[in-house]
């Protein structure tokens, strides 16, 4: 499998962000990449070539100035320290070191300084001809340039920072890395050979020229040839792993049309690309999604590309558990459920209005277990029938109706209990010049109890009753009436006694006043004990004696 790869240096307008990421369960990785064929020319690098140092002056000391005293001064390459250094051009291949960790090419001919790795052609002469730009046809898949045989092999199931990103075209089966076009190491002019890297958040600018020819034919000026058929792979894998199941399609984010020539102009040509690439805190892949702005430009100029691709963490969301929630007891200030025919909602009460009416149905408030409230609102109308007015307030205190059930506890599948209603009575024959029996308050009582351990107790509502008060009013109402709503929690529970129970009047203490602990026998009282006795009789007959030896 073969991946082209040109490493880009930021150039000097090129904003570039770096993301710190560390999966949790991590292993170092060991990646492989063997490079056998030319990228490009390599730059000037200083001559390497083995001869005596005459300007090494200071045994184990870097003499300034002195451009062959590497093994003192710590650097190969001293072009980069001192000036005037000689300057030797090397032909080949070079790359920078870090992509490098083997190589399987003859050692002799690899040179290797402080940030390039560079490979010498075993043939010596390198054509120089310049050639015209030979465009690769548009396919099906996002090539700019012949591959290069760049072999990538992974040993974990999660991207690291740096990690080359693996691409797939199932139509064509062809499996690639993203690429990032970016300026070339001696020009503004783009080369695609650039791999975007993951985790690293970068942009770049470079110049592409377009002509009559390359208008219509060239892939970098279509927008079609960055999202055609283009999926990114979850995770890397094997070259020889199946991609079920780990495809991730790039979604662009509209339709875009094809450059085509008009005038002296070439229109809808790509000016800017963006990757937008979201990722988990695995280092897995989630989604990704593509933007492109065209631009028209005259032909024979410089088109300015910019080329972006941003990472960002999609926070994944915990799995909805199917298991039923267990019941528990209800807690204070929680709404009190109750269930209207297949309808599960709070019980509600009338609310507080900006007016103080009572038109307005949206401001019911629920009522709160545990919480004894009061609330009421203004009530007028000019209805003169008893039986419609009498409707039209117990719309407003039931709201949309007395529930059937009420939730005894909490939890996905609560116990219910019943739901009692008590309604004023009416006589059979009303008029509203002599009065209509109208219900002014609605009183809601909940009864509850709290049940289980004293450790951990629970709250149950054990039932609730709706009772309704009413008064007479003459019809039509030509002053407003007040309506109110009063709920109340009634605490049924029965605590146990203590275990040692309250003190008793008739308790005495284990032992008398002149026996102590004689009485006393495994904690009960021996009332009529012998000991008690002689005890008693041997202080009555010192007493008389003590007193006759005073008389006499």
């Amino acid at each position: 499998m073969g991946y082209p790869l040109f490493p880009c240096t930021a150039a000097p307008d090129t904003n570039v962000t770096t993301e710190e990421f560390t999966p949790e369960n991590g292993t170092v990785p060991t990646t492989t990449t063997t490079v056998v064929s030319k990228i490009t020319d390599a730059p000037a690098v200083p001559s390497l070539d083995a001869q005596v140092c005459l300007c090494n002056l200071t045994p184990d000391f870097c003499d300034i100035g002195c451009c062959c005293d590497t093994e003192d001064c710590g650097v190969a390459n001293l072009s980069t320290v001192f000036t005037g250094c000689p300057q030797k051009a090397i032909s080949g291949v070079c790359v920078e070191k870090w992509l490098i960790f083997r190589a399987n090419v003859d050692s002799s001919l690899v040179t290797v300084t402080d940030s390039l790795f560079c490979v010498q052609p075993a043939e010596k002469s390198v054509s120089t001809t310049e050639t015209a730009p030979n465009y690769p046809p548009l396919g099906d898949s996002y090539h700019f340039a012949p591959p290069d045989q760049i072999i990538t092999t992974f040993t974990r199931d999660f991207y690291r920072v740096d990690d080359l990103i693996l691409t797939y075209f199932p139509k064509t089966s062809a499996r690639f890395v993203l690429r990032q076009p970016c300026p070339g190491p001696a020009s503004a002019l783009c080369t695609n050979r650039n791999p975007a890297k993951f985790l690293r958040s970068s942009s770049f600018s470079c110049s592409r020229e377009v002509t009559s020819q390359s208008c219509m034919i060239d892939p970098t000026l279509n927008a079609q040839s960055y999202i055609y058929d283009l999926n990114l792979i979850k995770h890397p894998i094997f070259e020889t792993d199946l991609v079920t199941g780990l495809l991730i399609p790039v979604i662009p984010s509209s339709k875009w049309n094809t450059p085509r020539k008009q005038n002296n102009s070439c229109v809808d040509v790509v000016k800017r690309v963006e990757f937008v690439i979201g990722y988990t805190e695995r280092g897995e892949i989630s989604s990704a999604k593509v933007n492109i702005v065209l631009a028209n430009l005259t032909l024979k100029q410089l088109l300015l590309q910019t080329h972006t691709v941003q990472f960002q963490l999609i926070p994944q969301t915990p799995p909805v558990s199917t298991e039923p929630i267990p019941a528990v007891g209800l807690k204070s200030g929680s709404p009190v459920i109750g269930r209207y025919h297949v309808d599960v909602k709070p019980l509600t009460v009338i609310g507080v209005s900006q007016n103080g009416g009572c038109s307005d149905s949206n401001t019911r408030m629920p009522i709160l277990f545990g919480h004894n409230s009061i609330s009421g609102c203004s009530f007028t109308s000019m209805v003169n029938n008893c039986s419609d007015l009498r409707t039209q307030i117990y719309d407003i205190h039931r709201g949309v109706a007395i529930p059937d059930l009420v939730a005894m506890n909490s939890g996905s599948q609560p116990d219910w209990t019943r739901v009692l209603s008590e309604e004023c009575l009416v006589a059979s024959q009303e008029f509203g010049d002599t009065g209509c029996m109208l219900p002014h308050t609605l009183s809601i009582r909940v009864l509850w109890a709290r049940q289980g351990l004293l450790e951990l107790p629970q709250d149950y509502i054990l039932g609730v009753k709706y009772m309704f008060h009413c008064s007479i009013f003459k019809c039509p109402l030509t002053t407003p009436i007040a309506l109110s709503n009063e709920v109340t929690f009634v605490d049924t529970s029965l605590y146990p006694k203590p275990p040692q129970g309250a003190p008793q009047l008739q308790w005495r203490f284990p032992f008398g006043f002149f026996s102590r602990g004689v009485d006393e026998v495994d904690g009960h009282i021996l009332s009529k004990s012998s000991g008690s006795l002689n005890i008693t009789w041997i202080f009555i007959v010192f007493t008389i004696w003590f007193i006759k030896c005073l008389i006499s």
